[in-house]
């Protein structure tokens, strides 16, 4: 705190130079002024005094006496009028209220700022940063898992209306395996944030997450919050990750792969890598490898795509390109279904069903006909973007035993 009042004085300090160096500065201007006006009146009479001297001793007539006499006058006439001037123009003349006022304003101005800071300033946030450091050894590069606890549960009880915060705290309780104070904060995030917030689902998701944690399964409460979470988010990525992981569990191996497969729609690369995992390892037990083509149900409502791409748009990409397969309403933009994929897995059987509905109430089992097409994003997103390679879109019709269509990419994006 020192050092904050400090910096306000030299503020100050600083404000009231600024204001009064005006004044300062025309009386400063004044005082030499005067003093020249007084210099030349003192050569006048010197040189006067001169030309008296000169007529006595006969030097001087009368008539060139007063010729000189009478420009020694002209000229200290000339002079009092051109500093007279300079004076009025340069230099206003400041008067005893001009100069109350200014010294009224230096004085008040930083009773006025200090009435603000008062008010609106954060002296208490400063007071509290201050005294939590200290808590901190300066020889540590950063707090333990501990400390931050600290810091963070005596920030919350200050200001305990922070999502923010209690996020903060969540993390670091579920780092520390503390999984029913986990969620615990991951409710109390909830109660603070927005429900038209962007992170709202998200938070949702991980708040089912630290209830799996607490309950080591896939509970009623558990499954409560994961369909909050996808009434949100049809793609929220935590909550189809434990619903993959219950199907895993319950050895339901296809339709783990489904979830799983539908969560990497969402998925940031380090989430994607874990998910990928688990879909490789759900494969396995299924029998199923990558090379294989997974066999199409019988008499479940369905369309079957054979997914491949043009040898030439091919050798243009990575092996790890990002490649998305669409099935939508006839005229809508809503998927009914969607598959995430990579280049190097083309050729593909993809199977849209229901198990790959990307909403509950939106399935492919309840229309005659979809629109059905693919698309390899240069930048991993679903939206479509100039430079992309996609294929013709086609409609189908969704029956229970469906032949194979072939999807070929075979253009770009304009």
């Amino acid at each position: 705190m020192i050092e904050l009042w400090l910096g306000i004085t030299v503020l100050t300090l600083m404000a009231m130079t600024v204001i009064c160096w005006p004044l300062i500065k025309a009386n400063n201007n004044r005082v030499v002024e005067v003093d020249r006006q007084q210099e030349n009146i003192g050569i006048f009479e010197h040189r006067l005094s001169e030309l008296d001297q000169e007529r006595e001793q006969g030097l001087l007539n009368d008539e060139s006496y007063t010729e000189l006499k009478l420009e020694l006058e002209k000229n200290l006439l000339t002079d009092a009028e051109g500093l007279s001037v300079n004076t009025t123009n340069k230099l206003a003349r400041v008067t005893k209220r001009q100069s109350l006022i200014v010294l009224l304003v230096a004085i008040v101005l930083p009773l006025i700022s200090l009435a603000f800071y008062a008010k609106y300033g954060s002296s208490e946030e400063l007071f509290w940063a201050q005294n939590n450091s200290q808590k901190i050894p300066q020889h540590a590069t950063k707090p333990t898992a501990a400390q931050a606890i600290a810091l963070l549960e005596a920030e919350l009880e200050r200001a305990p209306e922070s999502p923010e915060g209690w996020y903060m705290l969540a993390g670091a309780y579920m780092s520390s395996n503390q999984f029913n104070k986990g969620a615990t904060a991951f409710a109390q995030v909830l109660v603070s944030l927005p429900q038209q917030s962007e992170q709202f689902p998200s938070v949702v998701g991980q708040y089912a997450q630290a209830l799996f944690f607490v309950d080591n399964k896939v509970t009623a409460r558990v499954k409560k919050q994961i369909q909050r979470a996808l009434n949100l988010d049809a793609l929220e990525v935590v909550s189809l990750g434990l619903l993959g992981i219950e199907a895993y569990e319950q050895q339901n191996f296809q339709m783990a792969i489904n979830y799983w497969e539908k969560s990497l729609l969402n998925a940031q690369p380090n989430a994607a890598d874990a998910i990928k995992s688990g879909i490789a390892k759900a494969r396995e037990r299924l029998g199923v490898t990558g090379s294989q083509q997974p066999k199409v149900a019988v008499n479940k409502p369905q369309v079957v795509v054979d997914v491949d791409i043009t040898a030439n748009l091919k050798s243009q990409l990575d092996d790890d390109a990002v490649l998305f397969v669409f099935a939508k309403p006839v005229g809508g933009r809503i998927p009914l279904a969607a598959l995430k994929l990579t280049v190097a897995e083309l050729p593909k059987r993809v199977v849209l069903d229901d198990s790959l509905a990307m909403m509950p109430s939106s399935k492919i089992s309840l229309q005659k006909k979809v629109e059905v097409s693919a698309r390899i994003s240069l930048n991993g997103r679903p939206i479509a973007e100039k430079g992309d390679f996609e294929s013709a879109l086609l409609v189908l019709e969704v029956q229970e035993l469906a032949d194979p269509v072939k999807l070929l990419i075979d253009k770009v994006v304009e």
